[in-house]
């Protein structure tokens, strides 16, 4: 071998080495890359996945309080009507009571009237 196929080979044996080298380094960086996400990614993607779990948590809670005012203000107007419509049967009878209560007392009336002029009519003799 020449001189000039020496350093041909020389130079080609160093590149080679200088790219070994380079391929260990980007091995090492990506091991390094590779732990770096292990131990970054698994504690982020747990605070990821507790604030997605609040936020969930928040809007299903607001979901569930605004199903419960509708509901509770439905119960409320059906309370108000059941009221409302008790309260018309109650002023029914209590007229219909005292219609009753005032014939009955007039019907009293005449009959105490009547026993009274009874009593008179018997002591007159």
């Amino acid at each position: 071998m020449t001189e000039k196929e020496l350093k041909t080979t020389d130079q080609i044996g160093m590149e080679a080495g200088q790219a070994l080298q380079q391929v260990r380094q980007a091995e090492e960086r990506a091991r390094q890359l590779i732990e770096e996400t292990r131990t970054r990614t698994a504690p982020e993607l747990v605070r990821q996945a507790a604030d997605e779990a609040e936020e969930l948590r928040k809007k299903i809670l607001a979901e569930a309080r605004q199903q419960a005012e509708k509901l509770k203000k439905e119960i409320i107007e059906k309370a108000r009507a059941e009221a409302e419509s008790i309260s018309r049967q109650t002023e029914a009878e209590k007229a219909e009571i005292l219609r009753q209560a005032e014939a009955s007392f007039q019907q009293a009336v005449e009959k105490t009237v009547a026993r009274l002029q009874e009593i008179m009519e018997s002591r007159k003799v």
